[in-house]
Protein backbone atom coordinates (compact mmCIF):
# COMPACT_ATOMS: atom_id res chain seq x y z
CA UNK A 1 0.00 0.00 0.00
CA UNK A 2 0.76 3.51 -0.96
CA UNK A 3 1.25 6.16 2.07
CA UNK A 4 -0.81 9.35 1.16
CA UNK A 5 0.29 11.54 4.02
CA UNK A 6 1.65 11.25 7.48
CA UNK A 7 1.78 7.65 9.45
CA UNK A 8 -0.61 7.61 11.82
CA UNK A 9 0.71 5.56 15.58
CA UNK A 10 -2.01 4.61 17.92
CA UNK A 11 -0.79 3.85 21.23
CA UNK A 12 -1.46 0.32 22.53
CA UNK A 13 -2.19 -0.75 26.26
CA UNK A 14 -1.54 -4.41 26.84
CA UNK A 15 -0.93 -6.10 30.47
CA UNK A 16 2.30 -8.40 31.26
CA UNK A 17 3.14 -10.78 34.12
CA UNK A 18 6.55 -9.08 35.36
CA UNK A 19 8.28 -12.33 34.41
CA UNK A 20 7.32 -12.22 30.56
CA UNK A 21 8.72 -8.30 30.51
CA UNK A 22 12.08 -9.67 31.95
CA UNK A 23 12.27 -11.99 28.94
CA UNK A 24 11.10 -9.28 26.86
CA UNK A 25 13.75 -7.19 28.21
CA UNK A 26 16.29 -8.69 27.80
CA UNK A 27 15.53 -9.74 24.00
CA UNK A 28 15.32 -5.96 23.71
CA UNK A 29 18.29 -5.43 25.10
CA UNK A 30 20.30 -7.77 22.75
CA UNK A 31 18.89 -6.20 20.08
CA UNK A 32 19.91 -3.16 21.26
CA UNK A 33 15.88 -2.27 20.77
CA UNK A 34 13.25 -0.16 22.87
CA UNK A 35 10.93 -3.11 25.09
CA UNK A 36 8.45 -0.49 22.40
CA UNK A 37 10.08 -0.98 19.35
CA UNK A 38 11.02 -5.30 20.32
CA UNK A 39 7.53 -5.65 20.83
CA UNK A 40 6.29 -3.98 17.68
CA UNK A 41 8.46 -6.15 15.81
CA UNK A 42 7.86 -9.40 17.16
CA UNK A 43 3.91 -8.47 17.05
CA UNK A 44 4.34 -7.55 13.25
CA UNK A 45 6.33 -10.86 12.57
CA UNK A 46 4.09 -13.35 14.18
CA UNK A 47 1.08 -11.50 11.89
CA UNK A 48 2.87 -11.98 8.86
CA UNK A 49 3.58 -15.90 9.86
CA UNK A 50 -0.08 -16.19 10.58
CA UNK A 51 -1.23 -14.77 7.75
CA UNK A 52 1.32 -16.64 5.08
CA UNK A 53 0.53 -19.80 7.40
CA UNK A 54 -3.11 -19.28 6.49
CA UNK A 55 -2.57 -18.68 2.05
CA UNK A 56 0.08 -21.05 1.88
CA UNK A 57 -0.74 -24.43 0.52
CA UNK A 58 1.28 -27.48 1.62
CA UNK A 59 1.00 -30.10 -0.18
CA UNK A 60 3.01 -33.68 -0.02
CA UNK A 61 5.32 -34.61 -3.28
CA UNK A 62 2.54 -37.30 -4.80
CA UNK A 63 -0.63 -34.80 -3.80
CA UNK A 64 1.61 -31.58 -6.00
CA UNK A 65 1.57 -34.25 -8.80
CA UNK A 66 -1.52 -35.08 -8.62
CA UNK A 67 -2.60 -31.38 -8.58
CA UNK A 68 -0.44 -30.18 -11.61
CA UNK A 69 -2.27 -33.07 -13.44
CA UNK A 70 -5.22 -32.25 -12.63
CA UNK A 71 -4.15 -27.71 -14.09
CA UNK A 72 -2.61 -29.34 -16.86
CA UNK A 73 -5.46 -31.48 -18.10
CA UNK A 74 -7.70 -30.63 -20.89
CA UNK A 75 -10.77 -28.83 -19.57
CA UNK A 76 -13.88 -30.51 -19.69
CA UNK A 77 -16.71 -29.02 -21.12
CA UNK A 78 -19.42 -26.91 -18.92
CA UNK A 79 -22.60 -28.41 -17.74
CA UNK A 80 -25.46 -27.76 -20.56
CA UNK A 81 -26.97 -25.15 -18.13
CA UNK A 82 -23.87 -23.58 -17.23
CA UNK A 83 -23.02 -22.95 -21.25
CA UNK A 84 -26.21 -21.78 -21.91
CA UNK A 85 -25.30 -18.97 -19.34
CA UNK A 86 -22.31 -18.03 -20.67
CA UNK A 87 -23.91 -17.60 -24.13
CA UNK A 88 -26.32 -15.19 -22.89
CA UNK A 89 -25.87 -11.21 -23.59
CA UNK A 90 -25.99 -9.52 -19.99
CA UNK A 91 -28.95 -7.11 -19.81
CA UNK A 92 -26.93 -4.20 -20.62
CA UNK A 93 -25.78 -5.48 -23.34
CA UNK A 94 -28.76 -6.06 -25.13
Amino acid sequence: MAATGPRKETPVSMRFRDDDLTIIDRGAELLGLSRTEFMRRAALHEAQAAILNATVIRLSPDAYNAFMQAIAAPASPPPPKAAERLRRFAPWES
